[in-house]
C-alpha cells in the first residue's frame, strides 16, 4: 500500500490521542477504585454486617469509554486520512486499463471518462494512455493528436499531462491540448483554470491562465504564448474588384482557347487536374496513421527507408509506432542512427528507442542505455529533461536505489522544478 503524502502527522496525532485518552481513562479507573475503596472501608466501619451483603453493582463507564473513544478514531481516521483508492474510467463503453493504449478511430472521437468526474475526449486519429492513476489524479500521455479535458478540481487534486518533451500540471480546468511529432509542434488552448507546463524552451514552470493559448514549435525554437484565442479562419472578404464576365468560345476558332478570369478559369482548372493521391507524409501530417503505414508498404517499406532524409524517417517510424508496427518503427530509427550519425536526428532516434524499451518491452535497463546515448548526443536537447526522468524510473524498477537517488540529484540540479522533481525529492528523503 503506498502511503499518501501528509499521511504520517495525521497518523502521529491519532498516536498522541491514544495515548493521552488511554492515560485519562487509566486515571479514571484508579480514581474509581480508589473511591470505591474509601467507601467500602467506611460502610464496613459503619455496618459491620453489611459486607456480607454480596458484591457491589459493577461499573461500565470505562467501557463504554472505550467505545466511544473508537468511535471517535474512526471518525478522526476517515477525515484526516485521503482515501487510498485510485481513480477507475472508462474508455468509450468499456473498462479502461492503466498502460494501455488509447486509439480515436479515423472518423469519430473517443470519450474517457473517469470516476471523478474528469472527462477527456480524444480527436479522431490521436493516441493517448493513461500512465498511472491514483486518488488525486492520473498521468495521461498523448503521443499525437488532440484531446479536450475537463478536470475536477478537489483540494487535493493533481494531474499531469505528458506530451512529447513537455508536462502539463493541472489542478482543475477546461483546456484542449495537441501534439504533432512529427513537426514537434505543442498547443494548448485553456478555457477556464490555470495550468504549469514545463519543457525545452518554455522553461520550468510556466504558468498559463485561462484566455491564453501557448504554441510551441521545437523545430523553429520558438514559443507564442497570445493573451487571446485565434480566431477561426473564415471565407475571405469579398473582392470589391468586378469579375469581367468570360468571353465567348467560337468552336470553330483555331488555336489554343483564349484566357479566361474568375469562376470559369477555377472550375475548368478544378475539373481537369487529376485528383492527387495523398503521400504518407500527407496522412501522417493528418495523424492517419495506419493509412500512412499502407501507403508506405506499398511504396516499398525497406527501399524508403534506404533513401530516405533523417527527418522522413524520424516520421516514418512515427507512423509505425502509432500504427501498431513496434518492428517497423525500430528498423526506421535505426536506420537514422547509422545513416545519419552525428545528427540531431540520430540523437532524437535514440530516445525514441529507448521509450520503446521502457513503454512497450518494460525492458528498463535497454531503455537506460539508449537515453544515456542520447543525453551523451545531445546534454541540452529538447528531450534531455524527459531522458534523465525516465533514467530515474529505469534504475527504480530495476531495483537499484542508490542509482536512482545518484540519477535525482543530477534531475534536481538542472531542473528543480521538472515534472519528475517531485518523485526525485521523495527518493533522496528515503536516504
Amino acid at each position: 500500500m503506498r502511503l499518501v503524502k501528509g499521511a504520517r502527522p495525521s497518523l502521529d496525532r491519532l498516536r498522541e490521542l491514544s495515548r493521552a485518552q488511554d492515560e485519562e481513562l487509566a486515571a479514571q479507573d484508579l480514581e474509581g477504585a480508589r473511591a470505591r475503596f474509601l467507601e467500602s472501608a467506611a460502610g464496613r466501619a459503619a455496618h459491620p454486617g453489611a459486607a456480607r451483603l454480596g458484591p457491589s453493582r459493577p461499573r461500565w463507564i470505562a467501557p463504554a469509554a472505550f467505545v466511544a473513544l473508537a468511535g471517535a478514531c474512526a471518525v478522526l481516521l476517515l477525515v484526516l486520512l485521503p482515501s487510498s483508492r485510485s481513480l477507475s474510467f472508462a474508455v468509450g463503453s468499456a473498462e479502461g486499463q492503466v498502460g494501455t493504449w488509447i486509439a480515436a478511430a479515423a472518423d469519430a472521437p473517443l470519450p474517457i471518462r473517469f470516476s471523478d468526474g474528469t472527462s477527456l475526449a480524444l480527436d479522431a486519429n490521436a493516441r493517448a494512455r493513461v500512465v498511472a492513476a491514483d486518488a488525486r489524479g492520473a498521468r495521461v500521455l498523448l503521443e499525437a493528436g488532440r484531446l479536450t479535458a475537463t478536470v475536477t478540481h478537489t483540494a487535493t487534486s493533481t494531474w499531469n499531462f505528458n506530451v512529447g518533451p513537455f508536462d502539463v500540471l493541472v489542478t482543475g480546468t477546461r483546456f484542449e491540448l495537441s501534439w504533432s511529432p512529427a513537426d514537434e509542434e505543442l498547443k494548448l488552448v485553456l478555457r477556464e483554470g490555470s495550468v504549469a507546463v514545463s519543457g525545452p524552451l518554455v522553461g520550468g514552470r510556466r504558468a498559463v491562465a485561462a484566455g491564453e493559448t501557448l504554441e510551441v514549435f521545437c523545430k523553429e525554437q520558438r514559443f507564442e504564448l497570445t493573451r487571446r484565442e485565434p480566431r477561426a479562419e473564415g471565407p475571405p472578404p469579398p473582392s470589391s474588384t468586378p469579375i469581367a464576365p468570360a468571353a465567348p468560345i467560337d468552336p470553330a476558332a483555331s488555336g489554343p482557347a483564349p484566357a479566361t478570369t474568375g469562376d470559369t478559369a477555377t472550375v475548368a482548372k478544378t475539373v481537369d487536374a487529376p485528383a492527387r493521391r495523398p503521400s504518407w507524409r500527407d496522412l501522417v501530417d493528418e495523424n492517419k496513421y495506419d493509412e500512412a503505414m499502407t501507403a508506405v508498404e506499398a511504396e516499398g517499406f525497406d527501399r524508403l527507408v534506404a533513401r530516405a532524409s533523417a527527418a522522413d524517417l524520424l516520421m516514418l517510424a512515427d507512423a509505425a509506432r502509432f500504427s501498431g508496427k513496434p518492428e517497423r518503427a525500430a528498423a526506421a530509427l535505426t536506420a537514422a542512427r547509422s545513416r545519419f550519425a552525428g545528427s540531431g536526428e540520430a540523437a532524437k532516434a535514440a530516445f525514441h528507442l529507448g521509450r520503446m524499451a521502457f513503454d512497450q518491452r518494460r525492458s528498463y535497463a535497454e531503455a537506460e542505455r539508449w537515453f544515456d546515448v542520447y543525453l551523451g548526443e545531445q546534454p541540452g536537447g529538447s528531450f534531455a529533461q524527459e531522458a534523465l526522468g525516465r533514467i530515474i524510473e529505469c534504475r527504480a524498477r530495476m531495483g537499484s536505489a542508490s542509482g536512482a537517488r545518484e540519477a535525482a540529484r543530477r534531475y534536481l540540479e538542472r531542473y528543480p522544478a521538472g515534472p519528475h522533481a517531485a518523485h526525485a525529492k521523495s527518493l533522496l528523503e528515503e536516504e
